[in-house]
């Protein structure tokens, strides 16, 4: 009998998770809690897109966003339970915060999420109604243009109270002249029913999400433990009476969706366009509240998005809450870059000045200034960093990581390379950027031009703001002394793969690149001979 209790315990908590839904649903963000994320990204970035050019927030430019790989980052980060969650998300990874309390205050909120599971899965539980993908849609409905009527649209009331009219009158008429107009006015409304349904058809589905929506923030609102902790819900609570107003707004239009009143409708279309006049006359008093329910998307998706990195900062305990400030001191121990498996952690340490890292293919040296712009973007948008301790710039950041050659646009690697390092050069003078990073400084042109026009576009950029830029040149760091710190990567023969990927201070000499060749069985005559060329560089080698 003891054996069979557990087997029977199983049984009823299952037969319980399935008569109730609320069970169900916190079984389900349960098992998802502090998991990799696994979410379709669809229209993630739609309202970010939608209201980038209104907001007065500095932004992360498409630019970086793309060489530093964020998109890949968000998309880790993305555990949220809606699409909306998901779209505030990706708006907040893309938007710079510049005081550093509302940083701290989402921290603490990231904080209160992971030590409070009864909190946090209140919030989920009340979010689920909003999980469906069509609600992705909601951010071109609230935020895009203004939803647009046919021209006839106030001439509908008129014709549909002469239709309600005429097909009273033909009771009293003969057979004949009452069903010739009968049949009149059903065919008038059957070809009006056919112009106006491409914008029933395209509002309807969203005035029932903006209802739904409403519904879930009123419950959100209802969540009076951790207000404290996550203003969203204090601001929720606040906006209560808007929301009832926008409610009212809606609610006759949202509950005449069910099957029988459809049913029903059919026919009430047919005789005086009854769904039509109701859906306009909605339409109406959407416009009138649309800034209301926005404000109750923005509320409910920043929830939705702070369970989300709070789950994946509960996945990655080695983070820290970084110290922002005014100066220009970048300072991180043990950081990692967030795309690594098992990634090796290394620590950067300038005050005020710019960086220089030095090494052959493969060695790390882009994975790390890239790891270190990530983690300046990460303390400046959501409040954390993946380090053990992190003092950061309240500057933004520019990256040139990988330029392209186009074949459309006629534009070599080298010139669009010159085009975005252009662009630097005049953030740095103006004072919009105080971080770069930049890999191989204009590798796509030969080696005498390349060194003289990198040294003077680094000390250029390096005297309004700081740095970190990468090369294979070792001649570089001789001229560079000045306003920069010297870094590098080597080889380790002792490690497998033959880099070890630890940064290390100083400049270097050593030839990677060669001694790869060895390590990768290249005929021993071919590496002696380019350690013999590369110890005379000056010396062309003879020609046959």
């Amino acid at each position: 009998m003891s054996q069979s209790a557990p087997l029977e315990l199983v049984f009823f908590a299952t037969w319980l998770r399935a008569l109730s839904p609320r069970r169900r649903e916190l079984a389900r963000v349960r098992a998802k809690w502090a998991k990799p994320a696994e979410k379709d990204p669809w229209l993630a970035s739609r309202y970010f897109e939608l209201t980038r050019s209104a907001s007065t927030a500095r932004c992360v430019d498409d630019r970086t966003w793309t060489d530093l790989e964020l998109q890949q980052i968000f998309t880790r980060l993305d555990s949220t339970d809606t699409p909306l969650g998901g779209q505030v998300l990706l708006r907040k990874l893309r938007e710079y915060v510049d005081d550093p309390r509302a940083l701290a205050e989402q921290y603490a909120g990231y904080d209160a999420l992971r030590s409070r599971a009864a909190l946090r899965e209140e919030i989920q539980v009340k979010l689920a109604s909003l999980r469906a993908d069509s609600n992705a849609l909601l951010a071109d409905f609230l935020f895009g243009p203004t939803p647009t009527k046919p021209k006839y649209r106030r001439l509908l009331p008129i014709w549909s109270a002469i239709s309600a009219a005429t097909l009273l009158a033909v009771v009293a008429l003969s057979p004949p002249l009452a069903l010739v107009l009968g049949l009149c006015v059903v065919a008038i409304n059957a070809m009006l029913i056919f112009r106006v349904s491409p914008y029933l058809s395209r509002d309807t589905d969203n005035l029932k999400s903006c209802y739904e929506l409403l519904c879930a923030a009123n419950g959100l609102a209802s969540i009076e433990q951790g207000s404290a902790s996550l203003p969203e819900l204090a601001k929720l609570r606040a906006a209560s009476q808007e929301r009832a107003k926008a409610k009212k707004a809606l609610r006759l239009f949202c509950a005449s969706r069910g099957e029988l009143a459809q049913s029903l409708y059919i026919w009430l279309n047919l005789a005086f366009l009854a769904d039509y006049l109701a859906y306009f006359y909605t339409l109406d008093r959407f416009i009138r509240v649309r800034a209301d329910i926005a404000s109750a998307f923005e509320s409910v998706g920043s929830l939705d998005a702070a369970v989300a990195v709070a789950s994946y900062l509960e996945q990655r305990p080695d983070h820290c809450r970084p110290d922002v400030h005014d100066g220009a001191s970048i300072v991180l121990e043990d950081g990692y870059h967030p795309l690594l498996t098992n990634p090796v952690k290394n620590s950067i340490h300038l005050d005020g000045r710019s960086a220089l890292v030095a090494g052959s293919n493969m060695a790390g040296k882009t994975t790390f200034i890239k790891m270190v712009a990530i983690n300046i973007v990460l303390a400046r948008t959501l409040g954390f960093c993946l380090a053990a301790k992190a003092t950061v710039p309240r500057s933004s950041v520019m990256a040139s990581i990988r330029s392209e050659h186009s074949v459309t646009s006629r534009k070599s690697h080298y010139f669009a390379e010159i085009e975005a390092v252009h662009s630097f050069i005049d953030a740095a003078a103006r004072g919009d950027c105080g971080v770069f990073v930049i890999d191989e400084l204009f590798s796509g042109t030969n080696t005498v031009e390349r060194l003289a026009a990198a040294r003077a576009v680094l000390e250029s950029i390096c005297r309004h703001a700081q740095v970190l830029v990468t090369t294979h040149d070792v001649e570089l760091q001789a001229g560079l002394g000045e306003g920069y710190d010297l870094y590098h990567f080597r080889e380790d023969p002792d490690v497998e793969g033959f880099f070890d990927y630890r940064l290390r201070g100083g400049p270097t000499t050593a030839r990677n690149a060669i001694r790869l060749l060895e390590r990768m069985g290249f005929p021993s005559e071919v590496v002696a001979t380019a350690m013999k060329y590369a110890a005379a560089p000056d010396r062309p080698p003879a020609l046959a």
